[in-house]
């Protein structure tokens, strides 16, 4: 019978799904009765997550220095993750629904060879002119195409109110004009080709010049 586990490492990860996730495991794993000593330690976990997700943010509109502090940050939080996720997987010892309590992404049960997962090294980066982005991941093998779509406004539960779905055959050179100077945009990618369609992606963000 196959023992569920979480991932341990997320050094793959794009800075946007990193927050992201290091946010949700911040907020599910802190008084969790599940995991009573937690290693790290939830205090000086959170000091990590909250280092990382504010230096991610400034690095957003900043400059090398914000950048490079942010990437500091980002070494610091993946070592933390990749502790506390393997405290996680030894406490839970396979219980799917401990291992889900912790935030953390559980390893889907394998699928058929060839089938897309979901994707990683998402980027947003300003495009040639003003109102434009250029959008990027890690590409996948055995691709016919990816699915994207991206929303500029946020619904009452501050959910992206996502547009209509489009489709690209290229992971470097995807660029989208149209959008207003200092507008938030949003955008998630997803893989298909005949075996089938990936999960969306976490979505990532970036403010238009």
């Amino acid at each position: 019978m196959r023992k569920e586990r979480i991932y341990i490492s997320y050094s793959e990860w794009d800075d946007y799904s990193l927050s992201s996730l290091a946010g949700k495991t911040l907020a599910a794993m802190k008084n969790n009765v599940k995991f009573p000593d937690p290693k790290p330690d939830m205090a000086d976990y959170e000091l990590l997550v909250n280092d990382f997700r504010s230096k991610h943010e400034m690095a957003v509109t900043g400059g090398q220095l914000e950048r490079k502090a942010r990437d500091n940050a980002r070494d610091k939080i993946l070592s933390a993750m990749r502790q506390l996720a393997f405290y996680v997987n030894v406490v839970a010892d396979g219980d799917g629904e401990v291992l889900a309590s912790s935030g953390f992404m559980l390893v889907p049960p394998p699928k058929a060879k060839g089938h897309p997962t979901v994707m990683v090294g998402m980027r947003l980066e300003d495009g040639r002119m003003s109102g434009e982005v250029k959008f990027a991941f890690t590409p996948q093998k055995n691709i016919s195409e990816y699915e994207y779509c991206y929303a500029t406004e946020l619904d009452e539960e501050k959910a992206p109110i996502w547009g209509e779905t489009k489709s690209t055959s290229t992971s470097r050179t995807n660029y989208i004009s149209g959008f207003t100077p200092g507008e938030k945009v949003y955008f998630r990618v997803r893989a298909r080709n005949n075996k089938g369609i990936g999960d969306w992606s976490e979505p990532i963000y970036l403010i238009v010049r």
